[in-house]
């Protein structure tokens, strides 16, 4: 394992509870993908993920990364798998939702070297149970995550560690 992976898992041994359900702070350049609070917009979850993306070549270049992460509450619960959709499943009950992934807006991390921030709008047919007033999903704070520079073979696969916030917000 790599020290950069076992940074990456160091963050499950540190309690999350600090976190609260306070809106995220975002540098001024992203208010493209910052979330208007109003009557029927207000934060529902903030979740931390751990896990990877993961990455195929094709035709000599690394093509659109799938998710594969585990979300953790503030208090290191497990609560949340996030899969390829992009789609998230609640691990103790039937709640699932999707998002529209070609409608994500983008923000490139502030720190240069990992994946972006998304604002990504849901597939209101997809929800059901905690996530059915679900309207919108923000994926920020990431680290690492990113394909490898350069090229690649046929059928070679890349699995990049990252770590995310994750916040979920009602809309009608």
């Amino acid at each position: 394992m790599t020290a950069r992976y076992l940074c990456l898992l160091g963050l499950l041994a540190v309690p999350l509870g600090a976190q609260s359900l306070e809106p995220p702070t975002l540098p001024a350049a992203a208010k493209p993908i910052e979330v208007v609070l109003g009557a029927e917009v207000k934060l529902k979850f903030h979740f931390v993920a751990v896990g990877k993306q993961i990455y195929r070549c094709e035709n000599g270049a690394w093509a659109n990364s799938i998710p594969a992460a585990t979300l953790y509450d503030g208090n290191s619960n497990l609560k949340v798998r996030h899969s390829a959709g992009p789609a998230w499943a609640m691990v103790d009950s039937a709640s699932v939702i999707k998002a529209i992934g070609p409608t994500a807006i983008h923000f490139a991390s502030p720190d240069g070297v990992s994946i972006d921030w998304l604002k990504l709008d849901v597939d209101k047919a997809s929800r059901t149970g905690a996530f059915s007033d679900v309207g919108i999903i923000q994926r920020l704070y990431t680290g690492a995550g990113k394909a490898p520079a350069g090229g690649c073979t046929a059928n070679q696969v890349y699995e990049s560690p990252y770590t995310a916030h994750y916040y979920f917000w009602t809309s009608k």
